[in-house]
């Protein structure tokens, strides 16, 4: 009976060092350290990325993140690549040491700075624009293989719109300059994004909708800040592959959305101008992040659905 009842404790308390706040299971995520890839980007740069996004990731309630500097000691304690630059097998081996259950490689592998002129008789302009782009993969512990593996961009200009982003915008400050930890700030959001639906199935999604604004479901805890720019669509059927695993659902766009009030975990959104129509939007529709660019091509060439869910009169004309 005493064997039982200590196995049962032990059960107990492996399942509670998995389980976050709310008693739901956690995904035990390890950080390394961010990588330059890029002409002009410092080492020290790249880290401090790496450090934002690990803080961005932290704010799931899915995931625990176990951020670069301890797999740094761990490295020089088990005498691993003193470069920080590691192969899969050493990460999947401090993965293990940390017992985590993924591990997510990334690296700055662009930023590009773009000057255009337009020089006419009593007018001329100059447009400035910044490029970033960051590469990730995500490495599962136990089968040693990369489940996740792509490329996120972000860009701003000086004379266009773009995402004004959150807190940790001043924290790039210290390395970067305005234009630039914009764009890169785009990036990581757009990253953090996919990891935390794809890895821990967090959703930004539609909770509430009024006359004149809709609520969403997340707010600077995901890095939302006033005037982010959303598409929110609904969700068809599911797409499988020949394998039987499934590919995800039909999406199809309702609406373009700009965020006007953002709170710790929620923002309020409204509709922009001819950007589809609020009376197509029901609770429940998903939400993804889009770039000023991306918003105006969508709404330029009027990618909603046509059937926007208003209802048509059945009476016919005499």
């Amino acid at each position: 009976m005493k064997r039982i009842i200590l196995s049962f404790l032990l059960l107990m308390c492996v399942c509670v060092s998995c389980a976050n706040a709310d008693g739901n299971p956690s995904i035990r995520l390890g950080v390394m350290k961010f990588l330059s890839r890029a002409e002009g980007v410092t080492e020290q740069q790249a880290a401090a990325i790496g450090d934002i996004f690990a803080r961005v990731l932290t704010n799931s309630p899915s995931l625990v993140v176990v951020e670069r500097d301890r797999f740094d000691d761990l490295a020089k304690e088990h005498q691993l690549a003193q470069s920080g630059i590691f192969d899969d097998s050493e990460v999947v081996q401090l993965g293990k040491l940390m017992s985590c259950n993924y591990m997510l490689v990334g690296s700055v592998t662009n930023l590009e700075r773009k000057v255009s002129e337009t020089d006419l008789w009593l007018y001329s302009e100059k447009r400035e624009e910044v490029i970033a782009a960051i590469d990730v993969r995500v490495v599962d512990i136990t089968t040693s293989k990369v489940i996740m593996a792509f490329s996120e961009s972000g860009s701003s200009s000086r004379s266009g719109k773009g995402f004004n982003f959150y807190g940790f915008r001043s924290d790039m400050g210290k390395f970067f300059e305005g234009i630039e930890e914009s764009a890169i700030a785009e990036a990581v959001f757009r990253t953090s994004f996919r990891i935390r639906e794809d890895l821990a199935g967090d959703r930004i999604q539609v909770v509430n909708i009024t006359a004149k604004e809709i609520t969403l479901n997340a707010g600077k805890n995901w890095g939302i800040s006033d005037g982010s720019m959303f598409g929110i669509y609904s969700e068809g059927k599911e797409v499988f592959n020949l394998d039987g695993t499934s590919m995800g659902r039909k999406l199809t766009l309702l609406a373009v959305v700009k965020v006007t009030d953002s709170q710790r975990d929620f923002s309020y959104a409204q509709v922009i101008k001819n950007g589809g129509l609020a009376s197509s939007l029901r609770k429940g529709n998903k939400a993804e992040p889009l770039t000023q660019r991306e918003a105006d091509k969508l709404i330029k060439i009027k990618a909603f659905a046509k059937d926007s869910g208003v209802k048509k009169s059945s009476k016919k004309k005499k």
